[in-house]
């Protein structure tokens, strides 16, 4: 046993150490790349052409291309305290599984620790981006309340943004600030939505990002199409509501029917431990806890494809 106390409290001071290391890195990287970007944004178009980082870019591909804008919705998500609260989590899942799963051989329990920590990191993504979507829709019909009255008044795009990163609060707040300094540092105003389209993918603002594009390049009436605009995402607003509210029944079901297999497992454990031995150290009961566990997954995707709203 105590071989295996060792070799489990390496493991997880391994795992500390090198989570910790990788965001440091990664946050090293991401500081040189906004800088990189940055500088590359008031270059000439020779200039970056030539650049060794534009080069880089051209050999790796549209794959590294998803990697970076996957990498800049995440850090739209999760800030440096968010992160280090999910390492730290994931490490007593781990630790948890490996001392508390004893009935269970090694092999298995790295198998349910590898499980439970893409559930767990998938569930904290959709945890965030359901946050993130959430304060985006209760925020965004007074930006484009405050931009609509801005340029109605007379004001510039760029003026009007950078009014909306003062006296807006929260996330969106944080965002327009990016968009303004970008804009203060001369980088166009297309350049600085596409980027921000990456972290905020949503439907209502892509338009948004559009229809200041378009003004900018083509003219017309902003206001009338951030009015339209406002009044569209408020409709949408309200039958997102409505379709959750009818679909409700159904996702309550099935959170009840998925719930009802880790009852009786626990039922099991403590009314019948020899038939839960037989389920969890038998090569056939492991079969059958595979089924389960493929089966539940299986339907709470299918419904969630059902009833899903969206964005």
């Amino acid at each position: 046993m105590m071989p295996v106390l060792l070799i489990g409290f390496s493991l997880f001071l391994v795992l500390i150490v090198s989570s910790c290391k990788m965001l440091q890195y990664q946050r090293q990287r991401l500081v040189l790349k906004r800088r990189l970007d940055l500088v590359s944004g008031v270059n000439s178009t020779a200039n970056m052409a030539s650049s060794s980082l534009f080069i880089w870019q051209q050999k790796t591909g549209p794959l590294m291309e998803y990697g970076l804008q996957m990498q800049s919705r995440i850090d739209s998500l999760f800030d440096r305290q968010t992160k280090r609260w999910l390492l730290i989590i994931l490490a007593v899942v781990a630790l948890g599984i490996w001392f508390f799963m004893p009935f269970f051989s090694p092999l298995v329990r790295i198998m349910i620790i590898a499980i439970a920590i893409l559930v767990v990191l998938g569930g904290s993504y959709w945890l965030m981006r359901t946050r993130q979507h959430r304060e985006f829709d209760a925020a965004f019909t007074q930006v484009l309340g405050q931009m609509s009255r801005a340029v109605s008044a007379g004001i510039s795009v760029p003026q009007a943004i950078a009014q909306i990163a003062d006296y807006q609060k929260g996330m969106l707040g944080r965002e327009f600030s990016l968009i303004r300094d970008k804009l203060e540092i001369g980088i166009g105003l297309k350049q600085a939505l596409n980027q921000a389209s990456i972290r905020l993918p949503y439907v209502s603002f892509h338009f948004f990002s559009v229809a200041l594009i378009l003004n900018e390049e083509n003219g017309g009436q902003l206001r009338e199409v951030l009015h339209s605009l406002s009044r569209t995402v408020h409709d949408n607003a309200a039958i997102k509501m409505k379709i959750r509210s009818l679909t409700a029944e159904p996702r309550m079901t099935a959170a009840i029917l998925a719930s009802l297999p880790i009852l009786l497992i626990g039922v099991m454990y403590f009314k019948n431990p020899s038939a839960f031995i037989t389920l969890t150290q038998s090569p056939r009961g492991h079969l059958v806890l595979g089924y389960v566990v493929t089966s539940m997954a299986l339907g709470m995707a299918i419904i969630h494809l059902l009833t899903k709203v969206r964005a």
